[in-house]
């Protein structure tokens, strides 16, 4: 009743202030006729409000007009009503949520982790608002509800909840992974093109996509992998005032805070302002090893009119810290796993004085504009660059059972950079009866990288190799060792440039209401200025241009309409091939790598209760390099296949209020028919890999948002090595959390590697020893 009365007199005294304004109020309810409360109502000039405790909105000092007034709440349909109001008037206009009030408690406090219709759909898959169903290719969405749940604080993590996603990790610290028996290793962000030198906090992120098979059609060569892409988007701006506050820790002196503040500058004029930051300080379980990180990305929109749209987001990422050692293996060593080494898993044989220090950042600008109510243009630029300020990776390469050689991969300094344009004209028109969902663009990027580098015994001994028996009398190895070497030599700078200019078309065809294709096209050519030396002032022969056409097709056909859908797909990727110097200093060129995909499968969707994607790909690669020997000499030559086929299955379901689940499966077989390890498998690619998550929260009573969280992640054997003789583990990793949920804040508490198992993870050149079992605990007070 206070509530009410409030309301009342505010109403009151605005209209006393201005008796030639507007008004506009009503209540917001549920379908059982209970109160909407945190609901936003958003007017067409801008204008937005939250539903109040007792579930009404009023909307005050309005110019006499029409308006379009609209009211949503997360993981809800949109509903819409047009009004006019004039001066001294007031209007009302009352809603009920397509919803129960027990549904809006539970989206309220477990959020909606697992909604289909909601969260599955993607504008950046196919570069077309298309519904999944409606798209014949496969791709999955982890978004930031169940990132929390998940307590997941890097981009890798979320990996988890992708089917057939094997972990993987640049010795850098990019983030990577294997899928489809290729490793995918450069990442896409808002579908645009990064340059990364650091790995990806998820303070910024509000979804991860990940879209499988080739997809140079739409995505090119120089980002796309074979096995699929990762697109990451960002948090963006909204209408209200509103953000998060977080403090977490947890084991080996692991603290970390974030900030995510919506802080709308003007919004009755569209003006939108968003800041989401991350610190976050941490210890390693070796006995070496220590990591910092800073994340600052500011994001800001203005919806100038009705039909055009500027938005400019960025991030600013560093980190500085010990990079982890690489473990591999010398020919000959006649072990098959690192279970028969000597060796302590805690044990780095690294040194805390090797500090390197690395950034990352990205800028991206958009205009949409409304060329009418068939095309939208959508204009697009980013910018991303990164460097190492002293980059030290060491190599343990294992001679025998208990010496290992300690080489020392040293960049001490880079730059790189890659700016991307695209413009795309978005269409969704009628030829005759026959329905067209179309876009046509133009992709333009450039590619920058200056850097030194010095491998500190590659070629000679440089660093006495550990004595596994004896490391009290191993001698460490320090920065200032490290300075002396680099002194000796007079190492230069190499300078690599190269551009690509890309035109696309693809269209959904509908030939009827259930049955559509899509057809797609790209014609790409890629300039590359070869590399040089600012020592030796030597341009090398490797300049060459590439030119090449990307098609893709596709078929879906709904058995049961916005239910069940049958797809299938051909997909074609390339990768751009550069030259090489032979032993007898000729000179070769080669064709671009080609990879193409036939794939088929279903999707189902049933609201929120069941979701199921079921797909089977075959994958085969031709045009790839091989060493082949003439004349006692090695020369590379192009005409090597590979096959790599298998099936996936990923199920996401609700069935009944408060417990959710997601799990995959993903099996796949590749092996190398000819060329080089002719029969052998891709390394690092596991046979089968299997997730699942689930919890359950209570959203009644008095414990009403206590949960529980439960995850295994299983990943099979794979080989470290070409020859397939040396093999990573197969492993669990069983996970759990307790978390308490209210509106306003949050308590999580999160054990990983629970069994405490030891695993390494390749990058398909090193192994790196993860983390075993360890605690993270997180208050957030929400606002």
């Amino acid at each position: 009743m206070l509530c009410c009365l409030l309301t009342f007199l505010s109403i009151g005294t605005a209209q006393s202030q201005n008796a030639n304004s507007g008004l506009i109020q009503g209540k917001v309810t549920t379908i059982d006729g209970g109160i909407a409360a945190y609901s936003t109502v958003k007017l067409s000039n801008g204008r937005s409000v939250r539903v109040d405790k007792e579930g009404h909105y009023v909307f005050t000092d309005l110019k006499p007009g029409k308006y379009v007034i609209t009211v949503s709440f997360v993981g809800l349909p949109e509903q819409s009503k047009t009004l006019s109001v004039g001066a001294g008037e007031s209007a009302v206009a009352d809603f009920v949520l397509s919803a129960d009030g027990e549904t809006l408690d539970e989206i309220l406090i477990i959020g909606q982790k697992y909604a289909i219709t909601s969260k599955k759909e993607s504008e950046y898959v196919a570069r077309l608002p298309i519904k999944n169903l409606d798209n014949p290719q496969v791709y999955s969405v982890v978004d930031k509800e169940l990132i929390k749940e998940q307590m997941a604080l890097t981009l890798e993590e979320s990996f988890r909840n992708v089917p057939g996603a094997a972990p993987s990790k640049t010795g850098a610290g990019m983030p990577s992974f294997f899928s489809r028996g290729f490793q995918t290793s450069e990442n896409f962000r808002n579908g645009m093109a990064t340059y990364l030198r650091t790995g990806i906090d998820l303070a910024q992120v509000e979804r991860v996509e990940t879209i499988k098979g080739p997809t140079s059609t739409l995505f090119g060569a120089q980002m796309t992998s074979f096995g699929g892409i990762v697109n990451y988007i960002t948090k963006k701006p909204y209408e209200t005032f509103g953000g998060e506050l977080s403090y977490g820790m947890g084991s080996w002196d692991m603290n970390r805070l974030t900030a995510d503040i919506n802080a709308p500058i003007v919004a009755e004029e569209g003006l939108l302002f968003r800041l989401n930051l991350a610190r976050q300080k941490e210890n390693t379980f070796q006995d070496q090893g220590n990591n910092a990180t800073v994340l600052v990305a500011p994001s800001i929109s203005y919806q100038v009119n009705d039909r055009l749209k500027l938005s400019l987001d960025a991030d600013f990422y560093a980190v500085r810290g010990i990079t982890p050692a690489g473990w591999t293996i010398a020919g000959g060593l006649g072990k098959t796993s690192f279970d028969q080494l000597h060796l302590d898993y805690r044990q780095s044989l690294n040194d805390n004085s090797l500090v390197s220090r690395q950034s990352s950042s990205n800028v991206l600008f958009q205009a949409d504009y409304k060329l009418s109510d068939k095309w939208l243009s959508q204009t697009k630029y980013a910018w991303g660059g990164g460097g190492y300020d002293d980059l030290y990776i060491f190599d343990m390469i294992w001679k025998t059972d208990s010496l290992v050689d300690r080489t020392l991969r040293v960049f001490t300094d880079e730059e790189s950079a890659r700016k991307n344009f695209q413009q795309n004209f978005i269409g969704d028109f009628k030829i005759g009866q026959f329905r067209n969902r179309m876009v046509i663009g133009l992709d333009y990027m450039s590619n920058y990288r200056k850097t030194r580098y010095d491998g500190l015994g590659y070629g000679g001994t440089v660093f006495a190799p550990a004595q596994l028996y004896n490391l009290p009398g191993t001698p460490v190895i320090r920065i200032e060792n490290v300075h002396a070497e680099l002194a000796k030599r007079n190492t230069g700078q190499n300078i690599t440039k190269e551009a690509s200019y890309s035109a696309y078309v693809s269209d959904v065809f509908n030939v009827t209401d259930r049955l559509s294709a899509m057809a797609s096209l790209r014609f790409d050519r890629i300039i590359n200025e070869g590399l040089s030396n600012t020592l030796t002032r030597v341009h090398r022969k490797d300049r060459y241009n590439q030119t090449a056409l990307s098609p893709k097709f596709g078929l879906v056909y709904e058995i049961l309409k916005e239910r069940v859908s049958l797809f299938a797909n051909y997909m074609n990727g390339f990768k751009n091939v550069p030259g090489r110097e032979q032993p007898d200093k000729t000179y070769s060129f080669f064709k671009p790598q080609r990879a193409n995909q036939l794939e088929g499968g279903v999707k189902v969707e049933l609201s929120d209760l069941f979701n199921a994607t079921l797909s089977y790909y075959n994958i085969d690669v031709t045009n790839s390099l091989y060493t082949e020997m003439r004349d006692k000499m090695n020369y590379t030559v192009q005409g090597g296949t590979q096959n790599s086929k298998g099936f996936e299955v990923e199920l996401i379901g609700k069935p009944f209020t408060g417990f959710n689940y997601v799990a995959s499966y993903g099996y796949n077989d590749n092996e190398f028919i000819s060329g080089a390890n002719v029969g052998k498998r891709a390394v690092g690619t596991p046979a089968h890999v299997l997730n699942i998550w689930a919890s359950y929260a209570l959203t009644g009573g008095r414990a009403k948002g206590l949960g529980l969280g439960v995850g295994n992640s299983y990943i099979s054997e794979a080989y470290l090595d070409a020859a397939n003789t040396f093999t990573l583990g197969a492993y669990n990793l069983l996970d759990a959390t307790v978390f308490y949920n209210r509106p306003k804040y949050s308590v999580r508490l999160k054990a990983n590697n629970v069994l405490d198992k030891k695993y390494w993870v390749s990058d398909g050149y090193y192994a790196r020893p993860q983390k075993p079992f360890n605690f993270m605990a997180s208050v957030a007070y929400k606002f």
